[in-house]
């Protein structure tokens, strides 16, 4: 099934979106490790590269730990990685929430006609 934004996003965000797919579908459907599954890609661009298992490891730790509820420490094994960076995914992502419910609460405030005042 398409989705509705297919053909909206740039040849870069098409790449980043499949590359965190292929992470994810290597670690779930094939068994491989993160980074074996990390060792699929095939992007020239550092920056992107990094961007994409940082995402991946975020979705994989939401899918297993937080929805899965899998202790952090089975969810490392699984992915092959020191529980240590787990947790310091676990704590970026903690923030991003952070970052969003703050943001929100501003638009919110803004939009109702609050202004800090």
């Amino acid at each position: 099934m398409q989705k509705w934004y297919e053909g909206l996003e740039t040849p870069e965000e098409r790449l980043y979106e499949e590359s965190v797919g292929k992470v994810k579908d290597g670690v779930l459907k094939q068994g491989l490790s993160f980074d074996e599954a990390g060792a699929l890609l095939d992007i020239g661009d550092a920056e992107l590269r990094s961007a994409v298992l940082d995402d991946a490891l975020k979705v994989l730790m939401a899918e297993l730990h937080f929805a899965g509820k899998k202790p952090l420490k089975e969810v490392a094994e699984r992915l092959g990685l020191p529980v240590e960076r787990l947790e310091k995914a676990e704590k970026e992502m903690l923030e991003d929430v952070k970052k969003a419910a703050i943001e929100k609460f501003k638009t919110t405030m803004n939009m109702t006609g609050h202004n800090g005042r």
